[in-house]
């Protein structure tokens, strides 16, 4: 059975206003064709442009963290040369301290003085003038 226009209520709906206001709720609904105008439902349209801004606002703050990882793995990648560099001067540093120093003064170098292959120079002059060479831990004098 098909209608053209939906039936009247009947005659229950005169006694119950409620159900009767829900009698012309869904006569509404199906001259519609099943859907809802959403401008009809308090507050749909708010809600629908306030979940629209937050979409917005979540995608940019997405792409914002994108950018934050990538720069994140930019400093670490430069981290890494950094840490190749910092051993790399280590590895220097270790080799200039295990190089022989050379010392000066004017009077013969203190027994306390130096490391083994470490030269001083007494530079006083004259027959103190000597040039040292600490070896097995002493100063051992070449007169020059």
């Amino acid at each position: 059975m098909a209608f053209q226009k939906p039936p009247p209520p009947p005659p229950i709906a005169t006694k119950d206003p409620t159900l009767n206001r829900w009698f012309l709720a869904v006569t509404a609904f199906l001259k519609n064709n099943g859907t809802i105008d959403p401008n009809a439902v308090q507050g749909l349209p708010e809600l629908t442009a306030e979940v629209a801004t937050l979409q917005g606002q979540v995608t940019t703050l997405q792409g914002q963290v994108a950018t934050l990882n990538g720069q994140v793995t930019t400093l670490q990648g430069q981290v890494a040369t950094l840490n190749g560099q910092v051993t790399t001067l280590q590895g220097q540093v270790t080799a200039l301290q295990a190089r022989a120093q050379v010392f000066n003064g004017v009077v013969p170098p203190a027994p306390g003085l130096g490391g083994n292959g470490d030269w001083y120079a007494n530079t006083a002059g004259g027959v103190g003038a000597r040039i040292y060479v600490k070896v097995a831990g002493a100063w051992v004098a070449f007169p020059f």
